[in-house]
């Protein structure tokens, strides 16, 4: 099914993917950043109607932010917004010389562990802040990295899928991880695991996205949500650990990536039973994460581009 889109944003979308493109990749990766969230600043400023809409969802998500706080997430919103759409032209460029310019890594070593004993990992992350940056980085340190991932023209203008998506798919095409689709891509990455590798996926389902697979119903700020339990099941599928993986704000790097304990399985459970458990464990730590930062939580942005 096709939607109408507006007319201002596929201008928006000839611009960023044409004059803006070609000048952003060529950028420092710092500067790259500095020039994204300056986008989202100016676009905040210019959507007042958007950004209230904004602010009353990040103090449902966080109840305790105070007025700044507030103004300040829907600011993080829209930059946030832009930083995970754009950073995917530095992406293909990241190298185990480079990265640490974008991203620093707490906990490498659970991920090695995981590894050295040849099970596999699975990594679930939420759509908070810009998601496939932690995928790049691994894959340019060399990691086995597959992700599962839904890229879709469905709904978008001739413009966005002739020139956003089609473009957007070359440079994903050049991250060093090999990306699958739901569904039919599981099988992929149940080999991948057995082979010892490693596998990436969405722990939410992000703005607009269709749901796949089994999901469950969760607490979570702002309200309960349906996550899914497609990570946890796929590691007891295949054997392999579950490390949850955090983005954060960076202290020597723009973002920080945290690789948390593994959550193992519950003891005398069947599968359904332990994949709730192991994914309810993984939207707890989640939880607070999100709670402490709003703005960078992806479900803000059904108030974006309403």
């Amino acid at each position: 099914m096709r939607v109408r889109e507006s007319l201002s944003r596929d201008l928006l979308r000839l611009f960023v993917w044409y004059p803006l493109r070609l000048v952003a990749e060529r950028l420092p990766p710092r500067a790259a950043i500095a020039l994204y969230r300056a986008m989202g600043r100016l676009h905040a400023a210019l959507s007042r109607g958007r950004a209230g809409r904004i602010a009353v969802a990040a103090r449902a998500v966080s109840p305790a932010l105070s007025e700044a706080a507030s103004c300040q997430a829907v600011v993080e919103a829209f930059a946030t917004h832009y930083v995970n759409q754009l950073i995917v032209f530095q992406l293909p460029r990241l190298s185990a010389a480079n990265f640490h310019e974008l991203l620093e890594i707490d906990g490498l070593d659970r991920l090695g562990l995981a590894l050295a004993h040849g099970r596999g990992a699975v990594i679930p992350i939420g759509h908070f802040g810009p998601t496939q940056l932690p995928l790049a980085a691994l894959g340019a340190l060399g990691f086995p990295m597959v992700q599962i991932g839904h890229l879709s023209d469905e709904g978008l203008s001739f413009v966005g899928r002739r020139v956003a998506f089609r473009l957007r798919a070359r440079y994903e095409a050049r991250i060093p991880a090999r990306i699958v689709p739901p569904g039919p891509g599981v099988r992929q990455a149940l080999a991948q695991l057995r082979a010892g590798g490693v596998v990436m996926t969405t722990a939410d389902d992000g703005p607009g996205q269709p749901a796949f697979g089994h999901h469950a119903t969760v607490d979570f700020p702002g309200g309960a949500l349906s996550v899914p339990l497609g990570p946890a099941r796929l590691a007891l599928s295949a054997g392999a650990v579950l490390v949850p993986g955090f983005l954060e704000p960076g202290r020597d790097a723009p973002f920080r990536f945290v690789l948390d304990a593994p959550i193992a399985p519950p003891r005398d459970t069947d599968r359904d039973a332990a994949a709730l458990a192991m994914t309810q464990e993984f939207m707890a730590r989640y939880a607070a994460r999100v709670a402490a930062n709003p703005g960078w939580w992806h479900g803000l942005e059904t108030h974006l581009f309403p």
